[in-house]
């Protein structure tokens, strides 16, 4: 899962971004302008995508979050304080917060109230989105197609987490790019997002007796985990086994 982390507190900083680490989440650090001005760069969709991790100190409270959202910001918002009282606590979460901790900032807990977070911010109830035989888990975990693990790559895999997050929609190539890509060093071209869509079709596909196809294409739209039902005979085929990655798979 990538992160968006600001914090402060440079100690706290450099200890979360270490322990977090074994929780298969990447920290992206951007600046205080581009933070604080609520990443308005970023595709919409997208920053519901990206969870934001928010250290405090005493001084800042709850402004900087009231900032956040004032410029836009309407990614999943977690904060960190070292302590917090109920009054503190009540008017982080009134400004805007979707959680509070508080140290000693178990590694684990924080994983998991992201995901939470990301979980309430496209109305799920489960830590996994199942379409079919398709079972698409929210941790971490490689999907599965009638209880057996399809192996994908960590992109891929974050690719059909995006999906699955936004089940019954179409999701836009581009907030796809931006979940996978802002803020990294390596920036590949935006039809980099159909390689993997393709890849990922194929793999699927090869799990399944019928060569079901569980994404569908919408030309000059995106991306949509198909209907419950539609298979080999709906949207967009799969990848043939012999097709260049990508080459018949482009929206």
């Amino acid at each position: 899962m990538r992160v968006f982390f600001h914090d402060s507190d440079p100690t706290r900083a450099a200890a979360l971004a270490q322990t977090l680490r074994a929780q298969k989440i990447k920290l992206e650090m951007p600046g205080d302008a581009a933070m604080f001005q609520g990443l308005a760069g970023l595709d919409p969709e997208a920053a519901r995508l990206l969870p934001m991790l928010i250290g405090l100190t005493a001084q800042e409270g709850a402004a900087r979050i009231r900032v956040l959202r004032a410029n836009g910001c309407g990614a999943p918002l977690l904060a960190l304080r070292e302590t917090a009282e109920p009054d503190e606590l009540a008017q982080l979460l009134d400004a805007g917060a979707d959680d509070v901790i508080t140290a000693p900032y178990p590694p684990q807990v924080i994983a998991a109230k992201l995901r939470a977070a990301l979980r309430g911010a496209h109305d799920m109830r489960s830590d996994r989105v199942v379409v079919g035989a398709l079972a698409v888990h929210m941790d971490g975990r490689h999907p599965e197609i009638s209880g057996q693990e399809v192996r994908l790559s960590t992109k891929e895999n974050e690719v059909l987490r995006f999906l699955a997050l936004n089940r019954g929609k179409v999701l836009p190539r581009s907030a796809i790019f931006d979940a996978l890509y802002t803020l990294s060093d390596y920036q590949p071209h935006e039809k980099s997002i159909d390689v993997h869509i393709c890849k990922i079709r194929r793999k699927l596909s090869d799990h399944t007796a019928d060569g079901r196809n569980y994404i569908e294409t919408f030309s000059g739209r995106g991306y949509a985990l198909a209907r419950i039902g539609a298979g080999a005979e709906g949207a967009t085929p799969p990848c043939a086994s012999g097709t260049a990655p990508g080459a018949a798979c482009w929206a």
